[in-house]
């Protein structure tokens, strides 16, 4: 995770310019990157730092990173390292493997420099080395631990066994991404009450459980979509029944009422298993 407020704008605008040609869509970007950051609701005009609340400001910290991070990886980290190393980034996260533990702990150390090269900085509390793969669980155990596990855009990957005791990445539903999920789900419910017919009402709830399964229902993760599945059908039955004064359904008639709507069911959606993949192409 990274802070943007500094990023320097004399590299951005010559990463810009590898790939756009048009001075005039470069000069009106430097104009938007000099608009300033809003600090105690005041707009102070900046050197560094990418525009906040600006439709740009993600693009633009997206083509920084390319630059300062992506390519530096793939052309020179991974060329230098021992063993495998592989790289995973999406928007300010990223997540970097090593087969050595020697690979993993020269990168750690060298992207530091890297960065504040480019005027950025790591996020101290959201920045962490750990040992995963074929044999963390083994040496845990030995150490008296438990193996450790990290959480990445929205799931939490440990080490887990198939069926038959070979080592296998498994992922859930972190319990942050989980919490949140079912809280505004319930929030989007109190409101829509007030609002919606009941019709439109069980159409949006759909829309949002069908939204967080196509998401979360992957390989090895059904318990905690079988979970999401049962506290989200609750939550919309009570606060349908909260519309009126009178009680709106019964379990026979709300259950009904998913069926005509096609409430959508916990099942698996994407299969993430590489053996499994391959056999079917």
């Amino acid at each position: 995770m990274f802070s943007f407020d500094s990023v320097n704008h004399s590299w951005m605008i010559k990463f810009l310019e590898h790939r756009i040609g048009d001075h005039r869509v470069i000069r009106l970007i430097t104009r938007m990157l000099k608009s300033g950051i809003m600090e105690d609701g005041l707009v102070r005009a900046s050197e560094q730092g990418t525009p906040q609340g600006s439709i740009l400001s993600p693009l633009l910290s997206n083509i920084y990173l390319h630059y300062v991070l992506d390519l530096w990886f793939c052309r020179r980290i991974r060329k230098q390292s021992r063993g495998e190393a592989y790289y995973f980034r999406f928007a300010d996260d990223f997540l970097a493997c090593f087969q050595y533990k020697a690979d993993a702990v020269a990168f750690k150390r060298g992207l530091k420099d890297r960065l504040e090269g480019f005027n950025l900085a790591l996020s101290a509390e959201k920045t962490r080395s750990l040992e995963f793969g074929r044999f963390a669980r083994a040496n845990a155990v030995k150490r008296g631990q438990k193996p450790r596990e990290f959480t990445f855009l929205g799931f939490t990957h440990y080490c887990g066994k198939t069926r038959d005791g070979w080592f296998k990445v498994k992922r859930r539903t972190s319990r942050k991404k989980f919490g949140e999920s079912l809280r505004d789900f319930t929030q989007w419910a109190q409101s829509a009450r007030k609002v919606l017919s009941k019709g439109a009402m069980l159409r949006g709830a759909k829309r949002r459980v069908q939204g967080h399964l196509s998401y979360y229902a992957v390989t090895d993760n059904s318990r905690m979509c079988t979970t999401y599945h049962y506290h989200a059908t609750r939550i919309l039955y009570k606060w349908l029944n909260r519309k009126s004064q009178r009680r709106s359904y019964t379990w026979d008639g709300f259950n009904q009422a998913l069926d005509w709507i096609k409430w959508p069911k916990p099942v698996i959606r994407k299969d993430l298993n590489p053996l499994r993949r391959a056999e079917a192409i």
